[in-house]
C-alpha cells in the first residue's frame, strides 16, 4: 500500500504528530518482530486507514464547516486513532506465550500516545490564550479611544 500524504493544522501539529507517528511504528515494529511474518506490514496498512480518515475529516469537517470544536478534535484525530488501533492490533497478537512483550508494548503505546496529546493540548491552549490576549489588548485599545 502507498503512503498517504497527511492533512496537517500548522507546522506545529505536522511536528508533533509526525515525531508521534515514527515513534509508534518504532513501538510496532519491536512488538510484533516476533509475532509473524507481515504482521509489521499489517499494522502499517492499517494505520494507513487512520490517515486517509483523518484527512477526509479535515477536507470535509475542518475546511468546511470552520468550527473551532471540529478543528479541536482533528487536533488528536490521528494520536487518538493511533492510540486505539495499536491497542487493539496488540491485544488481538497476545497468544499467552508473548503476553509480557505484548503488555509492555501496551504501555509504551500508552505513553507515547499520552505525550503527544499533552503536546498538542498545549498548542491549543497557546493558540487560545493567544487569541484572549490579542481580544483583551482590542478591547483595551477600545475603550481608550
Amino acid at each position: 500500500m502507498k503512503n498517504t500524504d497527511i492533512s496537517y493544522i500548522n507546522d506545529n501539529h505536522k511536528q508533533i504528530v509526525e515525531l508521534h507517528i515514527r515513534k509508534i511504528k518504532k513501538a510496532m515494529y519491536f512488538a510484533t518482530e516476533d509475532v509473524g511474518e507481515g504482521k509489521y506490514q499489517d499494522f502499517l496498512d492499517i494505520m494507513n486507514s487512520v490517515y486517509l480518515y483523518s484527512n477526509n475529516f479535515y477536507d470535509n469537517m475542518v475546511e468546511k464547516k470552520n468550527d473551532s470544536a471540529l478543528l479541536e478534535e482533528f487536533l488528536f484525530l490521528i494520536p487518538n486513532m493511533v492510540f486505539y488501533t495499536a491497542i487493539g492490533y496488540l491485544t488481538a497478537l497476545k497468544d499467552g506465550d508473548n503476553d509480557y512483550l505484548m503488555i509492555s508494548s501496551l504501555e509504551e503505546i500508552g505513553s507515547i500516545c499520552e505525550n503527544a496529546t499533552s503536546e498538542l493540548a498545549d498548542i491549543l491552549i497557546d493558540e487560545k490564550e493567544s487569541k484572549r490576549l490579542m481580544q483583551d489588548i482590542l478591547d483595551l485599545e477600545l475603550t481608550k479611544n
